[in-house]
């Protein structure tokens, strides 16, 4: 059931940062105090996305907490490293973000994910 809480997580962490980085496109930026407030009082673009992404963070912070409780830290860790493989993979594939692919980008999710088998492997009987 750890690994159930931690994938959630993962999942609404994902969605939370795609949120949170649409968010940062549409709103003005955070030097300009007054017209940031303005935006975000006035519900102009961006704002339900800005909304969106910080209460996913608290969500995901709630299943991260039932996943604490039922998975070994270490797991758990190598599990939310997934996040960052799922966000990569959705600013290149999504419409409009401009991501570029690129082969070190590749090595370094490849180099993730063989890290998540290696601790998430069945140690061998003796």
């Amino acid at each position: 059931m750890g690994v159930f809480w931690a994938l959630l997580s993962v999942i609404i962490v994902t969605a939370s940062q795609l949120a949170l980085r649409h968010a940062m496109v549409l709103l003005p930026p955070v030097s300009s105090l007054q017209l940031l407030a303005h935006y975000l009082l006035t519900g102009q673009a961006g704002t339900l996305a800005l909304f969106c992404g910080l209460f996913g963070y608290l969500l995901s912070m709630v299943c991260w907490f039932f996943a604490l409780r039922r998975l070994p830290l270490a797991r758990a860790y190598a599990l939310m490293s997934l996040s960052y493989i799922l966000v990569w993979a959705a600013a290149i594939a999504l419409p409009g973000w401009h991501e570029a692919f690129s082969w070190r980008s590749l090595a370094g999710v490849v180099a993730i994910v063989a890290g998540v088998w290696v601790i998430f492997r069945r140690k061998a009987k003796t």
